[in-house]
């Protein structure tokens, strides 16, 4: 399986919405909406995360992830004292519970040990991922009401 990434740049934005709905989709469906209200707001979140992400880091390394020439998803990561912090990680629908996750991880994990790295994240509570991280290593840290705080240690450190 090889994936490849490269940095985001503006005309993905319709490709990263696309994405972000497919990810929040479920929690926003329950509400009393129409379509119309539905998509205007899960817009008005996707931009409210996008401008947060962007004011909060400054360093981020935001990638979208191909597999056999197809975008997939999306990656965004900001190196900053000692330490990869997972600031977001997204694959569409159907490449979910494939693998395609997991290798990710472990890509980003392998680059963490050979620059003597921790990698952390921050998880929602239930979010069916923490299970993934968990195969991958990672073990929880903190709990940060909706979030929990995860942390990967590689054995170089």
């Amino acid at each position: 399986m090889m994936l490849q990434a490269r940095n985001v740049v503006a005309k993905d934005d319709a490709f990263l919405f696309e994405l972000y709905v497919t990810t929040r989709m479920n929690e926003f469906s329950m509400l009393a909406l129409d379509e119309q209200q539905l998509h205007a707001l899960l817009h008005m979140q996707y931009e409210a995360q996008k401008k947060s992400y962007q004011q909060k880091f400054l360093q981020a390394k935001h990638e979208i992830i191909y597999y056999e020439g197809l975008r997939i998803g999306r990656m965004m990561t900001e190196i900053k004292s000692r330490n990869i912090h997972l600031i977001d990680i997204s694959l569409l629908p159907d490449f979910r519970g494939k693998g395609y996750g997991t290798k990710l991880l472990k890509q980003l994990q392998s680059a963490a040990a050979n620059q003597q790295l921790s990698v952390t994240l921050h998880v929602l509570q239930g979010n069916p991922a923490r299970r993934l991280y968990e195969r991958c290593g990672f073990y929880v840290t903190e709990e940060i009401t909706p979030y929990l705080a995860m942390r990967f240690e590689s054995c170089s450190e």
